[in-house]
């Protein structure tokens, strides 16, 4: 196949799919064992300084200034990357580096290659000369940051991800981590700010709006966490946490037959949902119904035995059964 013919196959394959060099996006998600991990303490503890570039200035070039043919072995390379094949990718940006040392992306790309190789050392480096290159790359922050979460250096990790939303106010992925890695410190507030700024971008994902639904219910912002999770449901009535925390909303609001219904489903969807059952034995129960409270009890023990909640309830319902 000549090179025009390989250029528009790559823009054509390309322009449906995202590029495995979009960190994440790779349909092999696996990562290297612990054998082939080549990982030396010097990169290991690397301070977080010697990551940043020392330049501020861009003095690299993108794909699309320069040469066609070194465009055709680095579209080659992303996107035998896109479908897992790392080694080929490798090989193929190399061999654009070689033609063009200042491709930025290139050596962007490179450096996720070696990384899910388990060449992190090799990958590290790349990541650190393609900020070299352009020091507002904000994607390399967030794949740098990924590195950092990996070596255990959470408050580096941030302080990446940090980095790279100054560059790209709405990057996604970053948005995304940061707001979940708030949200397990309890800092709700801080959780829902990166939330927010991720539905500037992108207001349909689900994940999403079921992170600021939990949010607004821990803040007591009842009508806003329910938005969120009826907004979620429009857009997948079939996940089960979306059905769940429905039922937590309108259970949290006191309409307890709605609870009910999106508690059923959401255990209809995941048959092992054990709090969907126990929620659902806590409105029985609070109703007085202790024949469907014990029932909803012991399902969830049947789930998890190891329950104490679930099992201190079940033989509440069930002493006041025998007292009736």
């Amino acid at each position: 196949m000549n090179h025009r013919k390989l250029r528009v196959l790559c823009c054509l394959i390309l322009g449906m799919s995202l590029l495995i060099m979009q960190t994440g996006c790779s349909k092999k998600k696996s990562r290297p064992s612990k054998q082939t991990v080549k990982l030396s303490e010097s990169t290991k503890t690397i301070a977080l300084e010697d990551l940043m570039p020392k330049a501020k200035s861009v003095t690299g070039k993108l794909k699309s200034h320069v040469a066609e043919k070194v465009q055709n072995e680095y579209m080659y390379g992303t996107l035998a990357g896109q479908y897992g094949k790392f080694d080929t990718a490798e090989k193929y940006l190399r061999k654009a580096i070689r033609m063009e040392p200042l491709l930025i992306e290139a050596h962007h790309n490179l450096g996720l290659a070696c990384y899910k190789q388990g060449r992190i050392d090799e990958a590290v480096a790349s990541w650190r000369r393609t900020l070299e290159l352009a020091p507002n790359y904000a994607e390399t922050y967030y794949n740098l940051s990924i590195f950092l979460f990996d070596m255990g250096r959470e408050e580096d990790g941030i302080k990446m991800l940090n980095t790279c939303i100054r560059y790209e106010a709405f990057h996604l992925k970053s948005r995304y981590a940061l707001g979940r890695i708030m949200q397990r410190r309890g800092q709700s507030k801080e959780a829902i700010r990166h939330f927010r700024a991720y539905q500037s971008r992108d207001k349909g994902d689900v994940k999403v709006l079921i992170a600021l639904g939990e949010l607004y219910l821990i803040e007591g912002q009842l009508d806003a966490s329910l938005k969120e999770f009826e907004t979620a449901a429009r857009i997948d009535d079939k996940n089960p946490n979306v059905q769940y925390q429905l039922g937590v909303a309108y259970h949290r609001r006191g309409l307890l037959d709605q609870a009910i219904l999106n508690y059923r489903r959401a255990a209809e969807l995941s048959p092992n949902h054990v709090d969907a059952y126990i929620n659902l034995g806590d409105i029985y129960s609070s109703r007085n119904e202790l024949a469907s409270a014990l029932a909803s009890y012991n399902t969830a023990l049947a789930i998890n035995p190891t329950n104490s909640y679930a099992s201190r309830k079940a033989k509440q319902a069930e002493a006041k059964l025998l007292d009736k």
